[in-house]
């Protein structure tokens, strides 16, 4: 059974049911061959814009005479030459009641193979998105539409119908010849056309036919021999169910259930009879009958509906009169925005690629995500949230535009049109435009639509200025937010300006590869391109722990040294001329494989990658997710590789996986409208490292979030492991970390690649979000402080040096617990004499120290001119 999804808008509807399709009443949708879409088209319901309603055209759907026009003979408009035009307007009205009936008789005795063809037939329906908790997140279609099923058409809704438009719905064969007759004396009477023919099923003949709307005999003879048939195959409950699907009610909207949604948040079951007739009125003129565009024309119309059905006796008086009293309560269009619309277009995109538009658009898929609702909210936020206070201290940029007009306390702005009549109804948070209308030393006054605020100190406090006249002047237009502080009632309005620079983040679950959150850069309204997805930017220091894995692989431990020092290594000269350099441009001479990774230490890595070969690194990074290209230098070891967000984040899942990697997936299983399942996710998996390297190396990182670069997590309540990255003149800023369940990664840069600005580090600019991602997760429940990483068997702990990696010995003063896949402990123990060597310069150490096999030293290097020539200015990695 299709299973319709409420889609809200506005107000709550309470006690809404979900509507579907009945399998025993089938019939599907034959596309308008002379319609075609934009083959990049999308339209969600939520974004339909009132005003821009594609027009039908007119319809002649049978509205009766206005019961409150005068009766013959009573004083009214001269009429005057309407007797001698009657014959002209009689002559083709008769025309029609003949054909209908020649149809009639013909079409009974005459199959129909278009009518044949609706065992198959499905009326174009909304594909919906649901997260993993199966609430709908986002919807596409063609024609906003949800199925009722056979016997779903409520009794107050079928009778309004069939009051304004077929009053003998129920007792004629498709062709109502009473109707006929009165029609054609109404319209002689008139001296015009004031009333149709057409019965509920000739109607729908020509909307599921896609006949012309344009008037003339032969379409009305087509009309006549289809309602025949229809009448023959159907019941006269599925034609009032097909009716109320396929109808034009405005707004995007196709079908009762989608305008009873959208118009006044409730199921068709839950109508009042005003709400029913105002439904019932709108399809004679869809685009006319807009409650958003002409609420007064909907009124009426519905108030002629109303008429209609006390004149056939579906309602009393008293009812009557109450439906008429009460005023047209649609409700506000939807501007919530959309949930996860990065994510959202990601699964469109692959929609579109795999199936197909036809598919997407008008086969009503339900596609179940892995999104996760609360994720994706915390990982939105966290990014908003910090993106907009690192924009802050940049400072004010100025305002965005200016506006030259006499009357300015009469003017309105583009950006204010959707917004609540009543500005009292502005939701804390959001952002609107405001117009300066007057601005000296101690507040400027802002006109948003049709209300004024005050812009206070405490509203542009960020800028470091204390004038508003310092910031804007009369005319200027600047985005401003209301801000609801705990101890106040009154919101206070808020001065604020877009981020320039951008940023992106993404949850995924480790185990499985579920993407729980992307967030795709600051605004989807503004700029569609998915930075997780669909950017390649340079690593930085977070290609870092590749390196690092590949040496534990071929033996190296976190407690071996190397010896950090100026070196050479060969360059794209093929000759010892690249010489790489630490980020505070000092050496330290002997460290840890554990310190090197911990504080980001560029000499040690790139010397492991030299010693560990650059082929076994790129292999290792591979095994590990990375599909993009590597190139073979030792500048790689610094993350000179364009790498792609989301595939960094899966690589470091498989360090938290014990080396297993899981490829990362969006959909869960797409099923067709009736409950089919036509696609199911199948993990894709394979080992790229044991499980001892794996948590090694995974402890190592948990060091960078304890006493390393990203420190700052060590307060955070649960246990944390992950890699800062900051490239060559401050263009990236990443942080990649995990927990236990989840990856998480945060990146920030600008699109144009540029510089951030001096200090724009990974733990500066990447690390805030991601630690604001995971307080809120610890806050919310998708995070535990509880919370471990499992060990593998075969992994010992021993107490070493933590600045040389020995056995602690005498005259040890730091000292940590090492993990070590067993067999591979240190077996030297630190003495009195390395508690002296580590305390002298690097150079004086470099006597003392026993080079590794293959390791580069400083002492290699003959002439070191041209190296230090080269280095100029070039900032480093961190």
């Amino acid at each position: 059974m299709f299973e319709a999804i409420i889609i809200r808008r506005g107000r709550k509807a309470a006690g809404v049911t979900n509507r579907g399709y009945n399998p025993g009443m089938e019939f599907d949708p034959i596309p308008d061959p002379k319609s075609s879409h934009d083959s990049d088209h999308r339209l969600t319901h939520a974004k339909t814009d009132p005003l821009q309603t594609p027009d039908t055209g007119p319809t002649d759907y049978g509205e009766p005479a206005d019961p409150r026009e005068p009766p013959d003979g009573a004083d009214g408009p001269p009429q005057s030459g309407w007797r001698k035009h009657r014959f002209f307007i009689a002559y083709p009205l008769i025309i029609i009641l003949l054909a209908a009936i020649t149809g009639i008789v013909v079409a009974a005795s005459i199959r129909r193979p278009q009518v044949d063809s609706l065992d198959d037939f499905v009326p174009r329906l909304i594909t919906t998105l649901y997260d993993q908790r199966g609430s709908s997140v986002a919807t596409y279609s063609r024609e906003n539409r949800f199925l009722l099923q056979e016997g779903e058409v409520p009794k107050i809704l079928e009778q309004a119908i069939t009051a304004v438009e077929d009053a003998n719905f129920r007792s004629h064969g498709g062709v109502d010849l009473k109707g006929i007759l009165r029609a054609v004396v109404t319209n002689v009477r008139h001296g015009s056309v004031k009333e149709g023919a057409s019965t509920i099923t000739m109607q729908l003949a020509r909307d599921l036919f896609a006949l012309s709307r344009q008037q003339s005999f032969k379409r009305k003879i087509e009309e006549a021999f289809l309602a025949v048939e229809l009448e023959k195959k159907f019941s006269k409950q599925q034609i009032i169910t097909m009716y109320c699907n396929m109808v034009n009610l405005s707004q995007g909207n196709y079908g009762m259930e989608a305008a009873a949604r959208n118009y006044f948040g409730k199921s068709v079951q839950d109508l009042s009879v005003a709400e029913a007739a105002t439904l019932a009125g709108i399809p004679q003129r869809p685009t006319h009958h807009n409650p958003y565009a002409r609420p007064e024309a909907v009124q009426e119309r519905r108030d002629v509906v109303l008429g209609r059905m006390l004149a056939e006796g579906f309602i009393d008086q008293e009812t009557h009169d109450q439906a008429v009293a009460e005023p047209l309560l649609v409700i506000e269009p939807n501007k919530e925005k959309t949930l996860g619309p990065y994510f959202s277009e990601e699964v469109r995109r692959y929609l579109i690629k795999t199936y197909g538009e036809t598919e997407l658009y008008d086969r009503g898929l339900q596609v179940h995500t892995t999104l996760d609702r609360d994720i994706q909210r915390a990982a939105e936020k966290a990014l908003h949230d910090e993106l907009l206070r690192l924009e802050h201290s940049r400072g004010w940029r100025g305002a965005i535009d200016h506006v030259e007009a006499d009357d300015l306390e009469s003017h309105q702005l583009a950006n204010w049109r959707g917004l609540p009549k009543d500005t009292q109804n502005l939701i804390p948070g959001e952002w609107f435009q405001g117009l300066v209308l007057e601005s000296d030393a101690k507040k400027a006054v802002v006109k948003v639509a049709d209300q004024r605020f005050e812009l206070l100190p405490s509203g542009f406090k960020w800028t470091r200025r204390r004038e508003p006249s310092t910031l804007l002047k009369r005319g200027d237009v600047a985005w401003f937010r209301l801000d609801l502080p705990a101890d106040q009632e009154t919101p206070v309005l808020q001065l604020e300006q877009e981020p320039q620079v951008q940023a992106a983040a993404l949850v995924l679950e480790s185990a499985t590869g579920a993407v729980r959150a992307m967030v795709g850069g600051w605004s989807y309204e503004n700029n569609e391109f998915n930075r997780i997805t669909q950017a390649q930017r340079q690593a930085g220091s977070v290609y870092k722990p590749f390196v690092f894995g590949a040496a534990l692989e071929i033996g190296f431990t976190a407690a071996d040294s190397l010896f950090d020092g100026p070196v050479a290594l060969p360059g794209a000269d093929n000759h010892d001329s690249y010489s790489p350099r630490n980020f505070y441009r000092r050496y330290d001479g002997i460290m840890t494989l554990r310190h090197a990774l911990e504080h980001s230490v560029n000499v040690p890595a790139v010397k492991l990658l030299d010693m560990v070969g650059v082929e076994q690194v790129i292999d290792f990074t591979q095994r590990c997710g990375i599909t993009s290209d590597l190139p073979p230098y030792p500048s790689l070891a610094l993350g000179a590789a364009d790498l792609i967000p989301m595939e960094v984040a899966a690589a470091y899942a498989t360090f938290v996986n014990q080396g297993v990697y899981v490829a990362p997936y969006l959909i869960e299983r797409i099923e067709s409208r009736n409950g089919r399942t036509i696609e199911e996710h199948e993990p894709k998996a394979h080992k790229a490292m044991s499980p001892g390297v794996a948590y090694v190396l995974t402890n190592m990182l948990r060091g960078v979030t304890t006493q390393g670069t990203g420190a700052r997590l060590a307060s955070v309540g649960i246990a944390t492991g992950g890699k800062t990255g900051t490239t060559n003149a401050f263009t990236d800023a990443w942080f990649v970390g995990f927990t236990p369940r989840y990856t998480l990664l945060t990146w920030v840069g600008y699109d144009k690649k540029r510089s951030l600005g001096r200090g724009w580090t990974g733990a500066h600019a990447a690390l805030p979000i991601w630690e604001a991602m995971v307080r809120q997760g610890l806050e919310d429940g998708w995070l535990s402080p509880d919370e471990t990483f499992d060990t593998p068997p075969g992994i010992v702990e021993v107490q070493v040096e933590s600045t040389t990696g020995l056995l602690v010995g005498p005259g040890a003063e730091q000292t940590h617990s090492e993990v070590f896949i067993q067999g591979t402990e240190p077996v030297q123990r630190f003495d009195h004499e390395w508690a002296r060597i580590i305390r002298l310069p690097w150079y004086l150490q470099e006597p003392f120290y026993l080079p590794k096999e293959g390791e580069r030293m400083p002492g290699q290097v003959a002439d070191w001119s041209p190296i230090v020539e080269g280095w100029g200015n070039k900032g480093g990695r961190r």
